[in-house]
């Protein structure tokens, strides 16, 4: 399967299967991924609250090839940490808002492979690499229970994504992410009334 039928699969159905050779991506096969992801976003801003960052399409691409090759990396054990290295390259620039909603479209299912990889030891290099690039883009790894290492100015500059942030919070109880005063108290706001029922561990 590849890039672009790849994530298909994996918005449409949550499954998905990968080629078992390390390449690189074809311009034609990463145009249709793209193709693939604006129709992801159109559909996803729906969902949004407010109004959602405008897409980014290398991150978007940037992070559909990550999880694309996580998945290949985890089938291929045979690969070592300088392979690793090679075909999981962090995000070449510094993150907005719109490349870190743009990114999430896919870096959203961090969570998901983490929990797949942990039939691996927990010190190999993939899980920690998993790990720290979930730790980068604390947006999209809520529920983790991975402290939060990147940086949240341009979440907590974009009404959308702090109010998404503060939502995904609240449906993971991941309480280690309240410690920033502006998303504790978008969380606190967002419980009002509720805070015993949604979420009873839950302190100010």
């Amino acid at each position: 399967m590849n890039l672009d039928a790849f994530i298909n699969h994996l918005v449409r159905e949550g499954q998905v299967a990968v080629v078992n050779q390390m390449i690189p991506f074809t311009p034609q096969e990463l145009q249709d991924t793209q193709t693939i992801l604006e129709a992801y976003y159109q559909n996803d801003i729906l969902e949004i609250p407010g109004t959602a960052p405008a897409f980014d399409a290398d991150a978007a691409l940037w992070a559909a090839g990550y999880i694309y090759r996580i998945a290949q990396l985890a089938m291929l054990r045979e690969a070592g940490k300088q392979d690793i290295l090679h075909w999981l390259r962090p995000y070449p620039a510094t993150p907005t808002a719109a490349s870190i909603y743009s990114a999430d479209l896919c870096l959203r299912y961090l969570p998901d492979l983490f929990s797949l990889s942990k039939g691996l030891t927990p010190d190999d290099p993939l899980v920690q690499q998993i790990r720290e690039t979930a730790m980068q883009w604390p947006f999209s790894s809520t529920g983790m229970n991975l402290p939060a290492n990147g940086d949240l100015t341009a979440v907590i500059a974009s009404p959308a994504l702090l109010q998404a942030y503060a939502d995904r919070i609240i449906a993971t109880r991941d309480l280690n992410r309240c410690d920033i005063p502006a998303v504790q108290q978008t969380v606190t706001t967002s419980l009002g009334n509720y805070a015993s029922i949604l979420w009873p561990d839950y302190k100010k």
